[in-house]
């Protein structure tokens, strides 16, 4: 009955350090995605701001 215990308790810990390192590398990813995305809306915005606009 301990040894029972003890895997379903071992088992807990690893599926929730599993759990915590896949979330962590999914912030990671989701981080590098927004940054890359913000540097591609500045550049829009740069690029958008820089064209000559004709007078009417």
């Amino acid at each position: 009955m301990a040894v029972a215990w003890l895997v379903t308790i071992a088992s807990f810990i690893l599926f929730y350090y599993t759990t915590s390192v896949i979330m962590d590398g999914l912030r990671e990813r989701e981080q590098y995605e927004l940054s890359i995305l913000d540097a591609q809306i500045q550049s829009n915005f740069a690029n958008h701001s820089e064209i000559p606009r004709k007078a009417s």
